[in-house]
C-alpha cells in the first residue's frame, strides 16, 4: 500500500489534500485519515472522483496518465500496465491513449470500465516501474500496443516508440520471438529485419523503406562510406552521379553541442569536396514526406542539368 504524506498534527481537508497530490488513492488509504462522511462530501462536492471501484483521486488530476496507472495498480494489484499507456509513462512525448491496457492472469474476474482493456494471459515475470506505476517492460508494452492497435496504426506506434527510445529494436525482437500469437507478425518481422540490415536509427529505416522508395530513388545508395581530406564519413544517402548527399538526423540523436558541432564540420567538409548536402529530420519525414522527396529530386535534377524533377 502506498504511504500517504505525513499529515500528523495538520487539519487538512480531504479536498485540499487531493488537489495538492497528483496521485490515486484507495478507499482504505483515505479512510485511514479522513471519515467516510468527509469522503462522500468531497465526492458530492466535485473535488474528488472515483477513478475505479474503490480508487479515488482529485478531480483536477483525473486525466493524468500517471494517476490512471496508479489507479489500475490499486484496483487490481496483481496486474501490470502495458500497451500505449506504459509507453507514455516511459516517455511522455508519446501520445496518451484513450484506452489503458493491463495484463492480468487467466481466469481473473475483473469488470473493467470502458477506458480499461484487460488482457487475460500469463503476467510477465519481468516488470518495471515507469513514473511510479507497475508496468511490463517497455519492449513488452510496445509489442502489446502493436497487438491491440488497428492495422493501419501499428507501424506508426513502432516508429514513434523506437524513435523516443522507449526500447530498442533488438529488445522488441526478443519479445516477438517469445510470443506465441501476434497479429501482424510477418509485418513486424519485416520491419525489424530492416533494422538488421545495418541502419543506425529509426529515422534512417523509415526514410529508406517508406519515403524514398520507388524507381525515382533507385540510383541512391544507402550508408555509403566516403573518403574526404581528413575524414572518412559514412553518409545516409548518396546520389553518386549528381554528388548529392541526403543526411537524416534529429534532436534525439544529434542533441548535444558536440554532436551539432560534428554535424556542422562534416557538412562543411562534404560541401568543400563538391557535394550538395540535404538534411531531413524526424518530423520532416513523418509529417511531410512528399516535400522531402521533391527537395531531394529537385536538387539532383539541378546538379545534373535536367529541366525538372528527375
Amino acid at each position: 500500500m502506498r504511504i500517504l504524506p505525513d499529515l500528523t498534527g495538520l487539519e487538512l481537508p480531504l479536498s485540499d489534500f487531493l488537489v495538492s497530490n497528483s496521485h490515486a488513492f484507495s478507499r482504505r488509504e483515505l479512510l485511514a485519515r479522513w471519515s467516510k462522511h468527509a469522503l462522500e462530501s468531497t465526492l458530492s462536492g466535485g473535488a474528488a472522483t472515483r477513478v475505479l471501484p474503490g480508487v479515488y483521486c482529485g478531480t483536477t488530476h483525473v486525466a493524468s496518465p500517471r494517476v490512471r496507472g496508479e489507479a489500475l495498480n490499486l484496483w487490481a494489484p496483481r496486474t501490470l500496465v502495458t500497451g500505449r499507456l506504459a509507453l507514455h509513462l516511459c516517455d511522455d512525448s508519446l501520445p496518451v491513449p484513450p484506452v489503458a491496457d493491463v495484463v492480468a492472469g487467466p481466469g481473473r474476474a475483473l469488470r473493467p470500465p470502458s477506458w480499461v482493456r484487460v488482457h487475460q494471459h500469463a503476467v510477465p515475470r519481468t516488470s518495471c516501474h515507469l513514473d511510479g506505476v507497475d508496468c511490463v517492460t517497455p519492449a513488452r508494452a510496445l509489442l502489446d500496443a502493436w497487438r491491440s492497435a488497428p492495422e493501419e496504426e501499428r507501424r506508426d506506434i513502432v516508429w514513434e516508440s523506437l524513435w523516443a527510445r522507449a526500447c530498442t529494436w533488438r529488445q522488441l525482437r526478443v519479445e516477438l520471438d517469445r510470443a506465441v500469437r501476434v497479429a501482424g507478425r510477418r509485418d513486424l518481422e519485416r520491419m525489424l529485419g530492416w533494422f538488421a540490415e545495418g541502419a543506425t536509427t529509426p529515422l534512417e529505416v523509415r526514410a529508406k523503406h517508406e519515403v524514398f522508395t520507388g524507381a525515382r530513388f533507385r540510383e541512391f545508395e544507402w550508408q555509403v562510406p566516403l573518403v574526404l581530406p581528413g575524414r572518412r564519413p559514412t553518409v545516409d544517402m548518396l546520389h553518386r552521379r549528381a554528388m548529392v548527399v541526403g543526411e537524416l538526423d534529429g534532436d534525439r540523436y544529434h542533441s548535444t553541442r558536440s554532436a551539432r558541432d560534428e554535424d556542422r564540420n562534416r557538412q562543411t567538409d562534404l560541401t568543400a569536396a563538391g557535394y550538395a548536402v540535404i538534411r531531413f529530420g524526424w518530423r520532416d519525414v513523418v509529417d511531410r514526406p512528399q516535400w522531402c522527396r521533391e527537395r531531394l529530386l529537385t536538387t539532383v535534377a539541378g546538379r545534373l542539368g535536367l529541366p525538372g524533377i528527375a
